[in-house]
């Protein structure tokens, strides 16, 4: 067994955590977060913002594990377009990404519920097995029958079928309401995987140490979950989802409902490095430091992202109703990267047709290869 996780009670909050340390940082992280939310809200650009945020976080994710994948690489796996074969640290970095759209797409709150971290760490969920029918009568999954049938069943040739059908509707309902994770299969020979290494006794130890901190400041809250996080280690082959739930935190919090925080690429940006050496005080200061950098350099990102769009829609002046140009431009806002078969394949025209109307555009348009072949282009 190992030793639960307990956030710092209200008397201790004021001796661990002095308010004098953690105002000036936490407020000033705060206000650039509510900024740079307000800002998504209704900016032309909101939509190219978040997708390139979800490219920029998920190689920051690897990048804080020892790992350095390029970002057009992610980009063209994430189109299924590879110029090579993909390395193992671009799986999991496309598995970040996958990840992370899939918290930004369910409800705030989902993530952090049983149900959710047991999608997001692929486990199973079934039912407890035997469950009741409509009428009362239960109903046994190991039954290969499924004994359903009317006593007057000579009168009523189809009342089996439709007992059968009452049967799987009340087996799918009951498994909808009533789920539990299935552990995933492993390697339990010691030479992988810790063996005393229990992901479900420390996932559900963080789960339980996050209703300590429900009444504490969302900003406040998602640096204790995530330093919990950080300290109970429950998975070994997702550490990266840590930061995520901590995003996820912040919107089911309503500190930001507009995106999902990238947290990833505010650690690797911020000059702090956190260490277990430091007092917690310490490591929350530099949580707020990464949320900081990661709101500024947002708000600096949908600055030129609206610049960008205003010069390239220039190029698009005078053209045909029809002209697939401005489509071209919100790709190109869309993907830090775009090489020509990648817009051919989202245009649906020819490779020289894209070849073509990339040039229109590449006096704005910041050429990244300068070869002859896998060329790529960027947004200034």
């Amino acid at each position: 067994m190992i030793a639960r996780h307990r956030f710092p009670a209200d008397s201790e909050i004021e001796r661990l955590l002095p308010p004098a340390r953690l105002q000036g940082p936490f407020e000033a992280a705060s206000d650039v977060l509510a900024r740079l939310d307000e800002r998504l809200r209704s900016s032309p650009v909101a939509e190219a913002f978040i997708v390139r945020a979800d490219f920029h976080d998920a190689c920051a994710a690897l990048w804080r594990q020892g790992d350095f994948v390029q970002i057009e690489d992610l980009v063209l796996h994430d189109a299924g377009m590879d110029a090579r074969a993909p390395t193992h640290e671009l799986v999991r970095a496309n598995a970040a990404l996958l990840t992370r759209r899939r918290i930004a797409g369910q409800p705030p709150g989902w993530a952090l519920t049983a149900a959710g971290l047991a999608a997001l760490r692929g486990a199973r969920t079934v039912d407890d097995g035997a469950v009741k029918t409509n009428d009362g009568n239960e109903y046994d999954d190991d039954d290969e029958g499924g004994d359903f049938h009317d006593s007057d069943d000579d009168a009523a040739p189809l009342a089996g079928e439709f007992a059968e059908i009452d049967a799987l509707l009340a087996r799918s309902s009951a498994a909808a309401s009533d789920v539990r994770a299935i552990p995933l299969k492993r390697d339990d020979s010691g030479l992988v995987y810790d063996e005393d290494w229990d992901e479900e006794g420390r996932l559900d130890e963080w789960r339980a140490a996050l209703k300590e901190i429900e009444t504490l400041p969302p900003l406040l809250a998602a640096a204790l979950a995530y330093e919990g996080w950080e300290t109970l280690e429950p998975l070994r082959r997702q550490s990266w989802l840590g930061p995520l739930l901590a995003a996820a935190l912040l919107r089911a919090r309503g500190k930001t409902r507009h995106h999902l925080a990238s947290l990833h690429a505010g650690f690797r940006h911020v000059k702090y490095r956190r260490s277990r050496h430091h007092d917690l005080a310490t490591r929350l200061v530099g949580f707020a430091q990464a949320v900081e950098t990661m709101a500024a350099t947002g708000l600096k990102e949908i600055d030129r992202l609206t610049l960008a769009r205003q010069l390239l829609l220039r190029r698009c002046a005078g053209r045909r109703g029809n002209s697939k140009l401005p489509r071209l431009v919100d790709l190109c806002l869309r993907l830090p990267v775009v090489s020509v078969p990648l817009a051919a394949k989202e245009l649906g025209v020819s490779q020289q047709a894209a070849t073509t109307m990339i040039d229109e555009l590449s006096p704005n348009l910041r050429e990244l290869t300068g070869r002859r072949r896998y060329r790529a282009w960027a947004v200034m």
